[in-house]
């Protein structure tokens, strides 16, 4: 599955995932099941794992759209509700930046691109000291040595 999520509620997180091509339905859909599911908690920070997705060519022409789509569920988030998206790779940082200027003036939390794994959770509010913190983005991902 391209897209996938998992609550995190003792870090008062969801984890967001995007796998190989993702389009726009595939990202809604993934938010409509986590606003669908008995975890769910406005209040609870995202971090969105970008790291091995790809986005199809007309995806640059979409994020409009997709910032459209999104509204009621930005709308119902608790505004002190942060967003970190991890996005290492050149495409994928630029989209995401492009979707973060999109809706920036749109909603009522702060949402931020790492391309930096720490950087993107402590921006969460995280302690990279965790291991069970460390472990949200993968064991392969390096940067955590050194803090």
């Amino acid at each position: 599955m391209p897209a996938s999520y998992r609550i995190v509620p003792q870090l008062n997180l969801y984890l967001v995932a995007f796998r190989g091509d993702i389009t726009v339905d595939q990202n809604m859909e993934v938010y409509r099941a986590y606003r669908a599911d008995p975890l769910y908690d406005g209040g609870q920070h995202l971090l969105l794992d970008a790291e091995d997705c790809r986005f199809p060519e007309n995806f640059f022409a979409e994020v409009q759209r997709i910032a459209m789509r999104m509204t009621p569920y930005s709308e119902a988030r608790d505004p002190r509700a942060r967003t970190a998206i991890y996005a290492p790779q050149k495409v994928a940082f630029g989209i995401c930046r492009l979707y973060r200027d999109a809706v920036k003036d749109k909603i009522p939390y702060h949402l931020g691109v790492y391309r930096d794994p720490v950087e993107a959770l402590e921006a969460l509010g995280l302690d990279v000291r965790d291991p069970e913190v460390r472990g949200l983005l993968g064991a392969r991902r390096t940067g955590f040595g050194a803090r």
